[in-house]
């Protein structure tokens, strides 16, 4: 094999190389931005709008007439939301008041910081604003 040869084999190796790591690079944001960060409620009302607007190529009189049952829509969800992580909540709670009296000083010590962690991982995503003792709000 001949040096123009092995550098030209070497330089192909490489452009796969980038190109595999930019595909990567960009499907993994990509895929981050679709599954692991969910909307935040406020943003929900404008993401709606723009992906329905990009999808069905809507005209400026169709967004306004939509406009309105997209923010009910969205208010709605919010509720759904809100509602759904209190009862989760309460579950949780219920479990842990159940399992608390089987579980022996070290290991009730151990649960509180597991809930301690498990809370800092829901604050991290954005889903619950209150410290993990603060009882949920009231509806």
């Amino acid at each position: 094999m001949n040096n123009a040869l092995k550098w030209k084999l070497a330089f192909a190796f490489l452009l796969v190389f980038i190109a595999g790591a930019m595909t990567g690079l960009f499907g993994g944001l990509h895929m981050r931005h679709l599954f692991l960060a969910p909307p935040h409620s406020g943003e929900m009302p404008g993401r709606m709008r723009e992906h329905l607007r990009h999808v069905l190529d809507l005209t400026p009189e169709q967004e306004a007439k939509i406009a309105p049952i997209i923010d009910a829509t969205s208010a709605k969800l919010e509720e759904i939301r809100v509602e759904t992580a209190q009862r989760v909540r309460k579950a949780m709670e219920e479990s842990e008041q159940q399992i608390a009296p089987q579980l022996t000083p070290e290991q009730l010590t151990k649960l509180k910081k597991l809930k301690e962690e498990h809370h800092k991982i829901l604050m991290h995503h954005g889903f619950t604003p209150s410290p993990p003792d603060a009882p949920p709000p009231s509806p």
